[in-house]
């Protein structure tokens, strides 16, 4: 019985190893589905991708006015499909305030406790001291 178990689990490992060879994931050999990419003129650019594992990338890229001069902004979604087969999807916005991933697995910091709050807007309310003069 035993020995059944040990060439069995062998066995199967061989099978395993065999599979995917050194280095390969089954994500290393996704089928490319879609693949778009449109650059305009004035630099923006659109670029989307969809493999036949359930992979979705969706970015747009293009400046926008800002205070200083043009900004760079980069806006985009990607999907794919975890090894429990749930659907994660996140959002992002990246521009002249950072990367803004965004998403419902993502974590959230917890409220400011009122206490905290109200206690900032005490020392907010507060005269400023004056800077210390070095010589």
């Amino acid at each position: 019985m035993q020995v059944t178990f040990v060439v069995s689990s062998l066995l199967l490992a061989a099978v395993a190893v065999s599979a995917y060879p050194a280095g390969q994931s089954p994500e290393s050999r996704a089928v490319i589905l879609v693949q778009d990419s449109a650059p305009s003129a004035d630099g923006s650019l659109k670029n989307n991708f969809q493999t036949d594992n359930g992979i979705k990338q969706e970015e747009v890229r293009y400046l926008k006015a800002g205070p200083e001069g043009p900004v760079s902004v980069v806006q985009g979604a990607v999907s794919y499909v975890a090894p429990d087969g749930q659907t994660i999807q996140t959002g992002y916005v990246a521009d002249e305030n950072g990367y803004q991933p965004y998403g419902a697995h993502l974590p959230t910091p917890p409220a400011i406790p009122f206490e905290i709050q109200e206690s900032l807007r005490y020392l907010a309310s507060l005269p400023s001291t004056p800077e210390p003069k070095y010589q």
